[in-house]
């Protein structure tokens, strides 16, 4: 799935004025690319977000899917939502079945798939997610919250979307939780899927992405890879971006850092795992 932004205007109307949260934002995502969201909170992300499937429409510019303007009348936006899947922030308080099973197999029955396909893509989401079989058979209201998180990426991942976008997938949980879910996701990702992460978790970020946008007061001020950001190729651009934004190094980045300062200098490509 291709996915591209093109002069995207977008504001929420306040009584007094607009407030403007997307000005003249343009950038494309290619099939098989894995891309992080950063920037402060009110910088436009999760409004970003919602104008990927049609949730949101632009004021001005277009959102286009494969070439093809999906705001334009008679776009099949239903079809859309199978192929691209959204993860919102906190998805556990979304949860509604009476049991995991059910709730992971909502998505797929809506597409009336057989009884035994479904019950397959029940198995095929739980491994994913790295919950047990026996899960599916439980209340998920009685799940700890990590395991209700997984347990809602994995409803999603049953539709077998092309692209995921999550927002802030690993908010509030410890760190074991980050690891479990950097480890869902790594283990999604394949030459054919499309990952957008968008996190306030750097570290999540620099781990799974080589491909990093910064979003600053609505505009997209930052565009290229993770090393030119943070690393040992970094850029008088992305140096002032971390200036401006105040965004935090990774740890694998300082750790780099550290180890240039002492002359030890490792291939980059040991910073993504």
């Amino acid at each position: 799935m291709n996915l591209r932004f093109e002069n995207i205007f977008f504001a929420y109307e306040s009584f007094d004025s607009p407030a403007n949260q997307l000005e003249n934002i343009s950038f494309e995502i290619r099939p098989g690319e894995i891309v992080g969201m950063v920037g402060r909170s009110g910088s436009g992300k999760t409004t970003l977000m919602q104008l990927c499937n049609g949730l949101l429409i632009p004021q001005h510019g277009r959102v286009l899917v494969d070439g093809l303007d999906i705001n334009i009348a008679g776009y099949d936006l239903a079809a859309l939502r199978r192929r691209l899947g959204l993860v919102f922030q906190f998805p556990e308080t979304q949860l509604f079945a009476a049991t995991v099973e059910e709730e992971i197999a909502f998505g797929p029955q809506q597409q009336k798939v057989t009884p035994e396909q479904f019950q397959q893509c029940v198995t095929n989401s739980l491994q994913l997610v790295g919950l047990e079989k026996s899960f599916a058979s439980r209340n998920p209201f009685t799940l700890s919250q990590g395991e209700k998180r997984r347990v809602a990426i994995a409803s999603v991942l049953a539709m077998n979307p092309e692209m995921l976008i999550l927002d802030e997938p690993t908010a509030s949980l410890d760190g074991r939780g980050v690891a479990e879910i950097s480890t869902i996701l790594r283990n999604w990702i394949t030459p054919q899927k499309t990952l957008a992460i968008i996190s306030h978790e750097v570290e999540l970020i620099a781990t799974l992405c080589s491909r990093v946008l910064v979003l600053e007061k609505g505009q997209l001020f930052y565009d290229g890879t993770a090393a030119a950001l943070w690393g040992s190729e970094a850029t008088p651009r992305g140096r002032e971006v971390l200036q401006s934004v105040n965004l935090p190094t990774p740890r694998r980045y300082r750790l780099q850092q550290h180890l240039l300062q002492r002359g030890i200098k490792l291939q980059q490509k040991l910073f993504h795992f």
